[in-house]
């Protein structure tokens, strides 16, 4: 079976570092027949793409968009849309958001008794708005907090050091953790409208890294609301999960989806092509494709 990865980022991401041309070689080179780059609220990618598409690869046109429902945030991919202004707004939108929220992020991180050094910050961010993975790294890379106690986790040896940069992310910004953020995005009843509106197909990605119970319930409303099909195969699902969610989307007649989430730097560990499914499994990946191809 050639490999299908349905969610991946570029440089077009801001978390992200690859430029696409790179990111598609990396495809190839890993035996990767059928993809689309997902960025982040960014249909910048989709042109770049496409000039692949061809010569035994299958390039789909791809988005992650920011969304919320029910007062939780989920992301919400879409496949065989045709890019527009209306993108273009949600990327605006969204960065227009995002910059808001940097300096409460940072004085929440400061509270904690870490030194930042927003110089280097603006270093690491290039011409993008800062991420939580490149605040947690100026922090890291800064001698001034080498014997932070609440940083010891993410240095060599440590329990969280195996992906020092999105475990930060997740330990400090996460839902509920000591630098969370409340923020609101559009809600997913618009953006589902958006992709359909634009000859695409919504799916919803990686729940399992959304929400931990409930999950038929909520993907229930969703598919009731729009949503095509589920990203069933991701590098955020336990086998147990996997199945679990892959048995809920038959029984609603969605369509099956899988991606690694590829980041690059922030996420080393997570490679493109990072899914396990079996024949069958496979075969309903393959169905998707040929939906929205």
């Amino acid at each position: 079976m050639e490999k299908i990865d349905l969610h991946m980022h570029s440089h077009h991401s801001d978390d992200a570092d690859l430029p696409v041309d790179d990111l598609i070689a990396r495809c190839r080179a890993n035996g990767i027949g059928v993809l689309a780059v997902t960025d982040h609220n960014s249909a910048a990618s989709v042109p770049e793409a496409a000039r692949h598409h061809g010569n035994g690869l299958t390039v789909i046109s791809g988005i992650e968009i920011d969304c919320t429902v029910e007062g939780t945030n989920f992301h919400l991919l879409g496949y065989g849309y045709t890019p527009g202004d209306d993108f273009a707004r949600v990327h605006r939108n969204f960065n227009a958001l995002q910059a808001s929220l940097v300096p409460e992020k940072l004085a929440k991180l400061r509270a904690l008794g870490f030194l930042l050094d927003e110089d280097e910050l603006a270093r690491l961010a290039g011409d993008r708005l800062p991420q939580e993975e490149q605040m947690g790294e100026a922090i890291l890379n800064d001698d001034r907090n080498r014997d932070h106690a609440l940083l010891l986790p993410y240095r060599s040896g440590g329990a969280r050091a195996d992906m020092p940069l999105i475990n930060f992310y997740w330990d400090f910004f996460g839902r509920g953790k000591p630098c969370y953020v409340p923020v609101t995005y559009p809600a997913m009843s618009e953006m589902i409208a958006l992709i359909r509106d634009h000859g695409g197909l919504p799916v919803v990605a990686h729940i399992g890294a959304n929400i931990k119970d409930d999950y038929e319930r909520t993907l229930g409303a969703m598919l009731d609301a729009g949503v095509a099909g589920i990203e069933v195969f991701s590098s955020y699902h336990a086998p147990e999960l996997t199945q679990r969610l892959y048995d809920f989307a038959a029984s609603r007649n969605a369509h099956v989806t899988c991606g690694s989430d590829f980041h690059g730097r922030n996420k080393p560990k997570i490679e493109v092509g990072q899914c396990s499914y079996s024949a069958s499994q496979y075969a309903a990946v393959r169905r998707f494709v040929d939906a929205v191809a």
